[in-house]
């Protein structure tokens, strides 16, 4: 295994606030990709006494910082850890000139991150077994990549993946209405962008924790520009089209990884009978549903993320 040189990259910023840090060890850099567009990474090596590597993948409009506290716990369990921002969001370079939107032309172009960022990174630098986590639209693209590159993996964790909304109808006619008179790097027609207005905590749908949701509010507050404000119709285009893939019939029944896929019942971003669903379909998934808590599971109180890590620790140490 060759050993890091991150004197070859260009080193990225990241945030921190008075009383949550980047765990010890942090490299923090951008890789540009064959079209020149620039990805941050954070990475913590461990090759000593280590259980092998985490890649740990955020959801739409998230950032690598939100993670900080669970790629602690991933560290104290002597595992090392990588992560990135997806193309077009967190510090990762955005692909149109207003940075405020979500746009992407197609998920063809993470899933193409994802594969340089394995073969050019993980691979040589990073000890086995790999064991690729992915949140949201994270767990879209993570099960993509468990079907496309099935040799590259030893497990799957999924964490409120996003397999279906329960307003796929409204996005579809909203999304084929623009096509009409709209153009594809427009607003969606319904998205309703905030343009900077923070959701307060009791109207939020992410988790039913306030101090983590508020920490989050903090970090953005340091650099607004790390989130986006609003849905493009190419992002709704690209989400439709990617479903579309993966509920093709013995699309997803190729899957041997084993997967651990958490579920929460009571979720309002994603539907979870789209991911149980899923869960059945998958030769080797385990699904674990929780009650009375929102999407951002990692993100949730201690009793639910108690609940969590029992079920993260006894899958990974079958």
């Amino acid at each position: 295994m060759e050993e890091f040189d991150i004197s070859k990259y260009e080193i990225a910023p990241y945030l921190e606030l008075d009383d949550y840090k980047a765990p010890e060890g942090i490299k923090s850099y951008f890789i540009t990709m064959k079209d020149d567009i620039k990805i941050r990474v954070c990475h913590w090596l461990n090759n000593k006494n280590t259980n092998g590597t985490i890649i740990l993948q955020q959801g739409h409009n998230e950032f690598i910082e939100k993670y900080f506290e669970t790629i602690q716990e991933f560290i104290d369990r002597e595992y090392s850890v990588i992560c990135f921002d997806w193309r077009g969001q967190g510090m990762s370079d955005r692909l149109l000139q207003d940075t405020n939107k979500s746009y992407i032309e197609d998920f063809q172009q993470h899933d193409k991150d994802l594969e340089y960022i394995l073969e050019n990174i993980i691979e040589k630098y990073f000890p086995k077994p790999l064991i690729g986590i992915g949140h949201s639209m994270g767990g879209c693209l993570m099960l993509s990549a468990f079907h496309n590159f099935p040799e590259k993996f030893d497990f799957g964790i999924l964490s409120a993946p996003m397999f279906g909304f329960k307003n796929e109808k409204f996005l579809r006619i909203a999304s084929s209405a623009m096509n009409i008179f709209k153009k594809n790097t427009d607003f969606l027609i319904g998205s309703k962008p905030n343009m900077g207005k923070e959701t307060p905590f009791e109207k939020n749908d992410l988790t039913t924790d306030k101090y983590r949701y508020k920490r989050t509010q903090q970090l953005v507050r340091k650099k607004p520009s790390v989130r986006l404000w609003g849905v493009t119709n190419s992002f709704a285009k690209a989400v439709n089209n990617r479903f579309k893939i993966i509920r093709k019939k013995n699309w997803a029944e190729k899957i041997t990884l084993p997967i651990l896929i958490i579920n929460s019942l009571n979720d309002k971003v994603v539907d979870p009978e789209k991911i149980k669903e899923m869960s059945k379909r998958l030769k080797k998934s385990k699904i674990i549903n929780f009650q009375n808590c929102e999407h951002e599971i990692f993100m949730e109180n201690d009793n639910h993320r108690i609940k969590l890590w029992k079920s993260i620790d006894e899958f990974i140490n079958l």
